[in-house]
């Protein structure tokens, strides 16, 4: 594979094309595509659209019922800038969770077949998701996620690339790592537990118990000249530290994976900072959501 360079993002000159918005050209292992595509743009990547607002409202009181939610970790997304949120892929509910969970907008990658399902295509649709294909490489959704990488924005991406058929920890693909080498965005990884059992539950009237684990955000710090097996490694280190944040029984092929001092992975200090808890809805009774600020240990 041909890397490229890095350039950080926010790194372009006040005279870059890409800031004055002209048509500009990548290169990814030989191809030159362009950016044909303006479906990245800062106002989809930033602002909450009325209906997001609507439908994360009516998710908050959902929550309510049906789930006894725990969220720990909060105050380790960096407030401001790229970011992308690693997760382990158990269920349905996992990327729906994670994005009505933080108050700075999330932007979910999803398997281009959701987008033609009857119920879930518009819901994804009106979270601003966009499509991958999976077992290809799909460079119109690696050029998405460039692009709102670029615009500062938060983007979402489960790095097995399909749901868990165990529940435990599959291997990870490389994408979400080279996405953070290839633009210098801090990778938070997020651990998932409970959310499989969401639909036993929910047909028996049972709340389910649900734990969003947000661990502490990485740089990935791989030599400009690295191989591909420099990134395969990076990949595994950081699976590690999403099985850090998992019971043991979630943990699958990374159970007994090192993740202390990794080699491609440099921890990112985020500035101290008082963590507002989600929205509350209004009118709406019940016990509110237990959400915990404090960093993991």
């Amino acid at each position: 594979m041909a890397w490229l360079p890095r350039r950080p993002v926010g790194s372009e000159g006040p005279e870059s094309p890409e800031r004055e918005g002209s048509v500009s050209t990548m290169t990814e292992t030989g191809q030159v595509f362009q950016r044909a595509s303006r479906w990245a743009t800062a106002t989809r990547v930033h602002r909450h659209s009325w209906l997001r607002r609507f439908l994360t409202f009516l998710l908050h009181c959902a929550y309510r019922l049906v789930l006894r939610l725990e969220v720990i970790g909060l105050e380790n997304i960096p407030p401001s800038g790229p970011v992308i949120l690693a997760i382990n892929h158990i269920s349905f509910l996992d990327p729906v969770l994670v994005v009505s969970l933080l108050r700075r907008k999330v932007l979910p990658m999803a398997k281009a077949e959701v987008f033609r399902d009857v119920v879930l295509g518009p819901l994804v649709s009106a979270f601003d998701a966009f499509p991958v294909r999976r077992g290809e490489i799909d460079r119109r959704a690696l050029q998405t996620a460039l692009e709102v990488l670029r615009l500062s924005g938060v983007l979402l991406i489960a790095p097995e690339g399909t749901r868990s058929p165990t529940g435990a920890l599959i291997q990870g693909k490389e994408g979400a790592v080279y996405l953070a080498w290839r633009t210098g965005a801090p990778i938070v990884p997020v651990g998932l537990d409970g959310t499989d059992r969401f639909k036993v539950n929910i047909r028996r009237l049972r709340r389910t118990p649900v734990r969003v684990v947000f661990g502490r955000p990485f740089r990935v710090a791989i030599p400009e000249a690295a191989s591909r097996e420099a990134l395969r490694e990076a990949t595994d280190e950081l699976m590690a530290q999403i099985a850090a944040l998992l019971p043991p029984e979630r943990r699958g092929v990374y159970t007994d994976f090192p993740t202390a001092n990794p080699r491609y992975l440099r921890p990112l200090e985020v500035p101290a900072r008082p963590v507002p808890a989600a929205p509350k809805p209004a009118g709406i009774g019940g016990g509110r959501p237990r959400i915990e600020a404090r960093a993991n240990e």
